[in-house]
């Protein structure tokens, strides 16, 4: 190459590299800095009455709760009931998120804070959708790992991974925002309790009146002893802080499936009846109470839902045994 076609090309060179400097400083910026300490959704708080379906997803299953003209529900629980103090509760956690310390942009270190959904095959991993009423996303973020005092997350479209200020659970568990609690009546206030077992093993235990402290065995055989006065006590308690380990749309009862046919009288009158049955050797429930029933326990606040005879409910283990309770298990042994 001759000397002036040498420096031909540098003059060339550096013409170029005068451009693409020129090009880099009047290029607009699209980013927005972002300070410690500033709210992470700002424009939620103002959408808190607007805000009518959350959607929580790990890969494994998936929430989603809806708000129609009652109250708050679940949609993959056929629309069951959900606590509305819960709701609020972690709607108001998100709209006080802060940045604290921003953390690793490498897709490869996502999984070390549980920020790598869908790619999480433990679920740990959360995607969070909240909507507004015109079905419009308010915010869509993945929720990650808990600290002490902060939640790790990262927006959808964003590579850049935080530390927050301000801790979240957005729970995947299901019972955690239903309303698990069926029906709350105290013991004092049961009258009478009868037992069909599937067998025609029949248990009934009364009180005459309500400031009675025992129950009496109603059928009690000739020459029997009940093991002690106290013996058939723990049945009125059945229907005390009663809640369901889980809960479908009511299904249809086989009778060789039923276990056992309860039904328990108040004494303001109002007639509890049941039937417990297996399937698939879980035990479950289904409630039909008389409408004058359902209304005097409506008024009294003493159930949760107001379509009780429409569910199905999974029961514990503790208290099916109570509805399991016979005749003999009362009376002492030969």
């Amino acid at each position: 190459m001759s000397e002036k076609s040498f420096i031909h090309l540098l003059i060339i060179t550096f013409a170029l590299l005068i451009v693409a400097i020129f090009s880099i400083l009047v290029q607009p910026r699209f980013e927005t800095k972002i300070n410690k300490g500033e709210v992470i959704f700002q424009d939620l708080n103002s959408e808190l009455n607007n805000i009518s379906r959350i959607e929580i997803k790990n890969g494994l299953k998936e929430v989603v709760i809806e708000k129609n003209n009652i109250g708050w529900i679940m949609k993959n629980k056929y629309g069951y009931k959900v606590k509305d103090a819960v709701v609020k509760e972690n709607l108001i956690k998100v709209t006080q998120l802060r940045f604290l310390e921003k953390k690793t942009e490498k897709p490869s270190l996502y999984s070390r804070l549980d920020l790598h959904y869908p790619k999480d095959e433990e679920g740990n991993s959360k995607l969070i959708l909240i909507f507004n009423n015109d079905n419009k996303i308010l915010s869509e973020f993945i929720l990650g790992k808990v600290k002490k005092n902060g939640v790790y997350i990262k927006k959808i479209n964003d590579k850049a991974t935080w530390l927050t200020k301000g801790l979240l659970s957005m729970s995947i568990d299901e019972n955690l925002w239903l309303e698990t609690k069926i029906i709350d009546i105290k013991n004092e206030e049961v009258k009478k309790i009868i037992l069909e077992h599937s067998d025609n093993d029949i248990l009934s235990v009364s009180k005459k009146n309500k400031i009675d402290e025992n129950f009496v065995i109603d059928n009690l055989p000739k020459d029997e002893i009940p093991k002690s006065d106290l013996i058939a006590d723990f049945l009125g308690y059945f229907l005390t802080q009663l809640v369901f380990e889980d809960v479908f749309e009511r299904k249809q009862v086989i009778n060789e499936n039923i276990l056992v046919n309860t039904q328990f009288e108040l004494f303001n009158n109002v007639l509890i009846r049941a039937t417990v049955f297996k399937d698939n050797d879980i035990k479950w429930i289904n409630f039909d109470i008389d409408n004058d029933s359902l209304l005097q326990l409506k008024n009294d606040n003493l159930i949760e839902v107001n379509d009780i005879n429409n569910w199905t409910y999974k029961l514990s283990d503790t208290k099916y045994n109570t509805l399991d309770t016979r005749l003999k298990d009362l009376l002492v042994e030969d």
